[in-house]
């Protein structure tokens, strides 16, 4: 009974995940969806363009070079753009957590290093020139502009890696920060910043601090050769973006199909500010632990 116990544990999550990932296709990809795209930087910078982002933005962008390989640019050259269209007073931003297999207790994350996961848009950001990194084994950021020091210079000391010291959670704090997806899906599928929602309210709230039941202690090597170490809290469950995406307007969460890549764009102090509220009043994109609401009381 404790083996089958045991399997349960690990195998039903996973089971829910796929299910999970294949309603998200069915009922929110579009017809319209090529892979790779057609796409070409003048189509994504006049999105951009449109939805508000300019010279001094922040942007945070989530990506896949799937969808994004049409053969009409470089990697580089999709950088050099998305550097462009923030200019010298903004920053661009970009995941680049570690591989998950690394990602355990007794692991050594060396900042200059370890490559990033996130995949190659995100591998290339991180060797390019000026680029600064958070230290985070679960979810580091790397920045480059005016905002990137601010951004990533304290994640190493997150109890857990979205909550209000990380690069995520920051976001909220800068006027003119979006959030950005290239060929990762609607609906919210790809963006990061909701899991602030459960690193801000999993102290008040019994749901959400199941989500945080472990702990993983690590070292890491900064960038200036000091070896330091730090523990955070890693997160459980499985969720499923629609039903937080549902509440926000088209207006405040902008989704186009551009030559075949699905692209959207929100503002990130909304993205985060409105998912904590909804958060507190027991609506969360988390599907398992089965979210019943007596779990949505206080602590």
């Amino acid at each position: 009974m404790r083996n089958f116990s045991e399997r349960f544990k690990f195998i039903f999550p996973n089971v829910i995940a796929r299910l999970s990932s294949g309603f998200h296709q069915y009922f929110h990809s579009s017809s319209d969806v090529t892979t790779p795209s057609n796409i070409r930087l003048q189509g994504l910078e006049g999105f951009l363009e449109k939805v508000g982002i300019h010279k001094g933005s922040t942007l945070m962008v989530h990506s896949s070079w799937e969808q994004l390989n049409s053969g009409n640019f470089s990697v580089k050259d999709l950088i050099d753009s998305l550097l462009k269209v923030v200019g010298s007073n903004g920053t661009l931003a970009m995941p680049a957590f570690p591989p998950y297999t690394s990602q355990v207790s007794g692991s050594v994350f060396d900042v200059c290093r370890t490559p990033s996961a996130g995949g190659l848009v995100t591998e290339a950001f991180r060797r390019y020139p000026g680029v600064v990194r958070s230290i985070n084994l679960n979810h580091s950021v790397c920045a480059l502009g005016p905002q990137s020091d601010f951004l990533t210079s304290e994640h190493h000391l997150s109890e857990t890696s979205w909550d209000d010291l990380s690069p995520y959670y920051r976001l909220k704090e800068i006027d003119d920060a979006w959030v950005i997806g290239l060929g990762v899906g609607h609906r919210l599928k790809v963006a990061t910043s909701l899991h602030c929602v459960e690193s801000k309210l999993w102290k008040e709230n019994s749901y959400f601090n199941k989500l945080f039941a472990e702990e993983v202690n690590y070292s890491y090597k900064a960038k200036n050769g000091h070896i330091g170490k730090h523990c955070y809290r890693k997160r459980i469950g499985q969720f499923y973006t629609p039903k937080l995406a549902k509440y926000f307007t088209p207006n405040e969460l902008v989704e186009e199909v551009i030559d075949g890549l699905e692209i959207y764009a929100i503002k990130a102090r909304k993205l985060i500010n409105k998912a904590i509220k909804l958060g507190r009043e027991g609506k969360t994109m988390y599907i398992w632990p089965i979210p019943f609401k007596r779990n949505f009381s206080k602590r």
